[in-house]
This record gives structure tokens, C-alpha cells and sequence, in this order.
């Protein structure tokens, strides 16, 4: 059976590893990708060894950062997945979003991809994965179908092709500004949405 102390233990242990994330996330926006133990406990006047009380090893760390720099940049777009305006309104509010994030959030996004064996890259497209089938099949049932299958087939492509494309642009973005990479997508994911509608 647990006691209350240690529950409390618990409480105060997860609250210190949230602290040191946290840290970690504003170190990392700051320095860039290759942030050491060192900078992130410096960020809250503490040694590395008070920090690594916290975590099994670097290994631990990095997933804890990881996770939740995912995790924000699925807060950031999941309000913007809706049908609120009309379908390409609403396609291209998505991207522009998405987009947005990971441009501004460019360390960021560059730790979590380093560190994908800690599943945070599959958690973030689950999650979006999730919310994008959610929207297709209102979007399908509105259009007089009701295939919750195609709504799955829909958001794991989608959300594929998303990741793939904008990953490869900001390693090389070969001459294609913000706006024509989001024409380009919104034009692709609306070719998507048109093929489904018209599936028999």
C-alpha cells in the first residue's frame, strides 16, 4: 500500500522533472538542438547531478524534452483543425498553422526529430492523426457519406504527406517561399478531399 509520503515524493519528483522540461524547452529555443545537461540545469541555478536525480540518464531526459515539445506543437494546431469555414479556408488555416509552429519553433522541431526513438514524433501524429479523421468524417457525413474507414485512410495520408513534404522543405527549401509551399499542400490535401467526396 502507499503511503501519503510517498505519494507526496512522487508528486514533488514529477514537479521538479516538469520544472527541468520546461527549462530544457527554453534552453533548447534559445541555444538550438544541441543544448547541453549543463545550460539546462544552469537555466534553474542548479547542478547537473540535482537534475539527473530526476531522470534515469540522458537518455531519459531527452524523451521527457522530446514529449513535450511534440506535444506543444500539437496544442498549437489541433484548435486550428476544424470546419469553421468552408473546406479550403479551413485546409489552408491548418497549414498555415502547422507551418507557422514548426518555422518559429525550428530548434525545437529539429530536437524532437533527433530524438524519435522516444516516440514523441509518432505521439504528435497519432494525436493529429486522430483529430483530422474526427474532422473528415463530419466533413463525409455532411457530403452524405458515412465511411469511417476512408476518414482513417484520409488522416494517415494526409497527415503523411504533411509531415514528409514540410520536413523536406525546411531541410531544402530549394527557392519555395511560406506562402507557395502552403498553396502547394493545400492544393494536394484539397485534391484528396475532392477524389473521397466523389468515391461511389
Amino acid at each position: 500500500m502507499t503511503d501519503g509520503r510517498t505519494l507526496r515524493w512522487a508528486g514533488h519528483r514529477d514537479q521538479r522533472r516538469a520544472a527541468f522540461v520546461a527549462a530544457a524547452l527554453d534552453v533548447i529555443e534559445r541555444v538550438g538542438p544541441a543544448a547541453t545537461v549543463d545550460q539546462i540545469a544552469g537555466e534553474l541555478d542548479v547542478t547537473r547531478q540535482a537534475l539527473y536525480r530526476q531522470f534515469d540518464d540522458r537518455a531519459d531526459l531527452d524523451a521527457a524534452i522530446a514529449v513535450a515539445a511534440a506535444d506543444q506543437l500539437v496544442a498549437a494546431v489541433l484548435p486550428h483543425l476544424d470546419l469553421t469555414g468552408d473546406i479550403a479556408t479551413s485546409v489552408r488555416t491548418s497549414l498555415v498553422a502547422y507551418v507557422d509552429y514548426v518555422q518559429q519553433h525550428l530548434a525545437l522541431y529539429r530536437f524532437v526529430r533527433a530524438h524519435e526513438a522516444s516516440g514523441a514524433v509518432e505521439r504528435a501524429k497519432s494525436s493529429l492523426r486522430s483529430k483530422v479523421a474526427a474532422v473528415a468524417r463530419d466533413y463525409l457525413l455532411a457530403s452524405g457519406m458515412a465511411d469511417a474507414a476512408l476518414a482513417e485512410v484520409f488522416a494517415t495520408g494526409v497527415v503523411g504527406m504533411v509531415d514528409a513534404v514540410v520536413g523536406r522543405w525546411l531541410d531544402d527549401a530549394s527557392g519555395l517561399s511560406h506562402d507557395a509551399l502552403v498553396d502547394h499542400l493545400a492544393q494536394m490535401v484539397l485534391g484528396v478531399v475532392a477524389t473521397a467526396v466523389s468515391t461511389d
